[in-house]
């Protein structure tokens, strides 16, 4: 695990500053304290930042050469199956120098090139350059779940894991891009495979860059599409259990393979908490598990986290945050990210991940279940409300049910008519809606080009599997989307403490077999009357009350967590703002959204903004807060990087 940085030169690296290049590689300093390693050639320029976790020798050390001096290794990430692909290599009559996993990469390119992609499992981010037929490959895992950033300019390309880095090699402007700051108030996320950058650009999850002879093309190596088929030909629960059981416990013990101490982050949810179980089950010693919460009643998840530290017998530590820490941490954190925060619990991960730094250097994590098993209950629930309001005779509707669920749909979606589930899956995806965007933005970041562009990326993918359920054109998305960005929160946070975040749950294997789950076994109907009760009720209404979110993962841990564990309704992270910026905080977010540079800058509507300041909703609610707290995070990113 690492921090990499490279550029690569259309005709020949003479003009290259190696003092700018090698600053540009402390900047990530943090990715990658144990070392650092350069390598020139006429085409390539290399740099590796070292978070030694396996061989933990100079023998691993980056960037790695072949024997023969014609392939070149820049990696960062682990590939956890590399002892099976090294056995595979051995009996080839390859030969290793270290017990690392860069070097099978190495010679599991030498052997295959770029369809050696296909036996891996693991998470990366990697640049090879062979120098057998003068070809630069740029490579990310298949989910994104480590970060590439690359730029073009006169046809050399520069690419790093942070963007920072990026910009101290090329020493040159680069205008804020718009486009992005109205994804990220619609969705959190910049979600076009763009950053807040121009020209500066996010490998997507699941391509590589082929580049030779001075042409760049992109291509998509693994897309699960083609999963949802099978979902067709049910193969009963018991099988779903047991495949997803032996799947899983793989992906754990996998992930649990290091030269350094392994702990988990164990928030009392279901994902954690199943993590946390499968760690315990793999080792005799105790595992170290650390939580974080707010002083504030209402959020922590304390209690749950320690029923399952007790049942195991883990090493556990509690991280209590009050809101003065929060706000030191927060622009720090939008330095470590090039970017705003896109949700609030980014901050006390990073304090957790400091932490637990001082015990740990791998923490395995629980990101990536709720978006293949639907544990958005209310969001995956919807396409139920839009089913029925699209064909109300299809579900043999009374007069009288017909207007109870009519009175309850108005109640979550008012007057808004949805002419396709693309329409109604935007209305419900968007965090800040085209309406409130129009009171708390300016041109240029409100465009309806702009608009557009952010709708087509979701018509692309509900168009990828077009016969699919709804529910499936949803969780689609969310993994190609959604993911993405929960998972660079997650790289951000712990390696900006340097430390190693693995995510079980998404492990190819994990992913594929679970789009072969019928919808049934992730979304299930406590009962016939759940159901018959539902029929008029709206999707907010239903979610966890008569159903059950992410039921075949539940059901598959009976045996090792309790009920108040498995079945509690679901809270994610919260964390206070709406007392914080409807209280104490208040005058902070008015510092700094109304002050005059904020308003030359041109991007955000002072007057309706001070209005929502002194409105009794930023107390109240957390939606609006949010909001608020978005907005701080744009402007304290534009001081940061745009003056």
């Amino acid at each position: 695990m690492c921090g990499i940085l490279g550029k690569i030169f259309l005709e020949s690296s003479a003009k290259l500053d190696k003092n700018r290049f090698v600053e540009g590689l402390s900047t990530m300093y943090h990715r990658g304290p144990d070392g650092y390693g350069v390598f020139y050639n006429n085409r390539v320029a290399l740099g590796h930042r070292r978070l030694s976790i396996i061989d933990l020798s100079e023998g691993g050390k980056q960037p790695m050469t072949s024997a023969d001096g014609k392939v070149v290794l820049n990696f960062n990430g682990e590939i956890y199956n590399y002892l099976e692909i090294k056995a595979d290599l051995l009996k080839k009559g390859y030969q290793f120098r270290t017990d690392s996993d860069t070097e099978v990469l190495l010679y599991a390119f030498y052997d295959k090139g770029i369809a050696c992609l296909d036996d891996l499992i693991g998470m990366f981010a990697f640049c090879i350059y062979d120098g057998r037929n003068d070809t630069t490959y740029l490579v990310r895992d298949r989910l994104g779940i480590k970060p590439l950033y690359f730029t073009e300019n006169k046809g050399d390309v520069t690419f790093a894991s942070e963007i920072k880095a990026i910009l101290q090699v090329e020493n040159r402007p680069f205008e804020r891009n718009e486009m992005a700051v109205s994804s990220y108030m619609s969705f959190r996320y910049a979600i076009l495979n763009d950053t807040y950058f121009e020209g500066i650009s996010s490998l997507p999850a699941g391509h590589f860059l082929t580049i030779k002879n001075g042409e760049i093309t992109e291509t998509e190596y693994w897309d699960v599409a083609d999963k949802f088929q099978e979902q067709a030909i049910d193969k009963g629960e018991e099988y779903y259990i047991a495949e997803l059981r032996r799947l899983l416990h793989s992906a754990v013990k996998y992930r649990m393979i290091a030269d350094v101490p392994v702990g988990s982050f164990l928030s009392g949810g279901v994902d954690s908490s199943v993590v946390a179980a499968l760690m315990s089950l793999e080792t005799e010693n105790p595992v170290n598990t650390f939580t974080i919460g707010f002083d504030e009643e209402g959020y922590n998840e304390f209690e749950y986290a320690d029923m399952v530290a007790d049942r195991y017998k883990t090493n556990h530590r509690e991280i209590k945050l009050t809101g003065k820490d929060y706000l030191t941490t927060m622009e720090k954190l939008i330095s470590l990210k090039d970017g705003p925060l896109s949700v609030p619990n980014e901050v006390p991960l990073h304090l957790m991940s400091k932490e637990l730094k001082k015990y740990i250097t791998v923490v395995l994590s629980g990101e990536g279940a709720d978006e293949i098993f639907g544990g958005y209950g209310r969001l995956f629930r919807s396409p139920f409300d839009y089913q029925r309001w699209k064909n109300q005779s299809k579900f043999d509707f009374s007069e009288e049910e017909a207007s109870q669920f009519m009175l309850n749909y108005h109640q979550k979606y008012g007057d808004k008519i949805f002419d396709s589930e693309l329409d109604h899956f935007y209305d419900q995806y968007c965090y800040t809606g085209i309406e409130d965007k129009i009171k708390l933005l300016n041109p240029p970041v409100i465009q309806t080009d702009y608009e557009m562009r952010l709708r087509d990326k979701f018509h692309q993918y509900f168009q990828k599997i077009p016969d699919a359920a709804y529910e499936n054109k949803i969780m689609y998305a969310f993994e190609k989307v959604h993911i993405v960005g929960l998972l660079h929160r997650v790289d951000m946070t712990t390696m900006g403490a340097s430390v190693e975040a693995r995510v079980p749950f998404v492990d190819h294997r994990v992913v594929e077999f679970a789009f072969t789950i019928p919808l049934k076994y992730k979304l299930k109907w406590n009962s016939d009357k759940d159901y018959f009760l539902s029929r008029v009720l709206n999707s907010s209404q239903i979610s966890e009350n008569h159903d059950t979110p992410k039921y075949i993962l539940k059901k598959a841990y009976e045996d090792l967590l309790p009920n108040e564990v498995l079945y509690r309704k679901k809270m994610g992270f919260p964390v206070p703002l709406n007392n914080w910026f409807g209280g104490a905080f208040k005058q902070y977010a008015k510092e700094i959204l109304l002050d005059k540079r904020t308003q030359e800058r041109g991007q955000i509507n002072s007057k309706n903004i001070e209005k929502w300041l002194n409105a009794d909703s930023l107390k109240k609610d957390h939606s609006f807060a949010m909001k608020i707290w978005m907005l701080i995070n744009i402007e304290l990113f534009n001081r940061q990087y745009f003056a």
